[in-house]
């Protein structure tokens, strides 16, 4: 029988200290939160890799090194409001409802009620998932201390920007053409003030791609 304990603990050794996470309540999620009941059944074995695994069409989960470090420069408290996009089958959210103090997330219809369920049964009773376009956010249980993009991005419209509290922050990965950069940024009175943090790729989320213009 595969020893996911094992596994767990390994990944979070040999793949998540090295890749310089350091905070110890994060580490602490990441080797309790059980990704293999947030993936197809078919992928469990995998569940500990560094691989970004797929879910369900162009939808991934992305690597939990990725996510470990996107989490760690959100740098969540136990009072934060946390809208979660593009979450897949919930592991993100299971993770961020360890160290914030309630989750939203926004998913299409069929992940969003996988989402949901998941969930529940794993006994993450701090996370609401709605259905819906992702790009639109989750206004009604808003403004939020941060937000977390489980994907690429080419942009973030404004939309998702106006969810963001004052001084709250907001991470994702922007894709430009091949290379992609994890961004944090922080809302100011003037504007969201980006940094850039660390070179990464993951999959590009179809909600958050530029339409390209038609040219004759």
């Amino acid at each position: 029988m595969f020893d996911f304990k094992r596994a767990r603990k390994n990944m979070v050794d040999n793949l998540i200290r090295p890749a310089n996470v350091t905070d110890p309540k994060l580490l602490s999620a990441l080797g309790e939160v059980r990704r293999d009941k947030f993936l197809p059944s078919n992928l469990a074995s995998l569940s500990y890799s560094e691989t970004e695994l797929p879910i369900q069409n162009d939808r991934t989960s992305i690597s939990p090194w990725l996510l470990a470090k996107m989490l760690q420069f959100l740098d969540l408290n136990s009072s934060d409001n946390v809208l979660s996009l593009a979450t897949g089958y919930g592991y993100s959210c299971a993770l961020t409802s360890s160290l914030a103090n309630f989750v939203v997330a926004v998913e299409i219809q069929d992940l969003a009620q996988e989402a949901q369920a998941r969930l529940i049964e794993n006994g993450y009773d701090n996370v609401l998932v709605r259905e819906g376009n992702i790009n639109d956010g989750a206004k009604e249980e808003g403004p939020y201390d941060a937000i977390l993009i489980e994907g690429a991005v080419e942009y973030i419209n404004e939309e998702i920007i106006n969810q963001l509290k004052l001084e709250g922050r907001i991470i994702a990965v922007f894709q430009d053409k091949i290379l992609g950069q994890c961004r944090l940024g922080i809302k100011t009175i003037s504007g969201v003030q980006w940094r850039n943090l660390f070179e990464a790729n993951c999959v590009l989320l179809n909600d958050f791609k530029i339409e390209k213009g038609f040219t004759l």
